[in-house]
């Protein structure tokens, strides 16, 4: 069993960046992934294609959109649950227990 601070579901571009925002705040997070890459939709289905609506940066791939959101979360220890779903939230009197199968 894990303890954490956090459980983010998804490690799309969101997901990712959850992950540094919470290593910022100092929180402990784990993110779930059913897919078994980090990325999300960006990674799964359009890695080559062009993505012009990420703020600040003109214009990347799915891919290099990814790979940025890793390099930043590499400072924390953010736990990576891959090829992994949320099966059940159950709250306890310690919080929440998270089930993934």
């Amino acid at each position: 069993m894990i303890h954490t601070d956090v459980v983010i579901v998804g490690a799309g571009p969101c997901g990712l960046f959850q992950l540094f925002e919470r290593g910022l705040l100092g929180l402990q997070a784990e993110v779930v992934q059913s897919i078994r890459q980090p990325g999300g939709q960006c990674t799964e289905l359009y890695p080559d294609k062009p993505i012009y609506d990420i703020p600040a940066i003109p214009v990347c791939t799915g891919e290099e959109l990814t790979d940025a959101l890793l390099k930043q979360i590499e400072p924390f220890d953010c736990g990576m649950h891959l090829g992994q779903e949320v099966r059940e939230v159950v709250r306890n009197d310690d919080g929440f227990y998270v089930r993934t199968g």
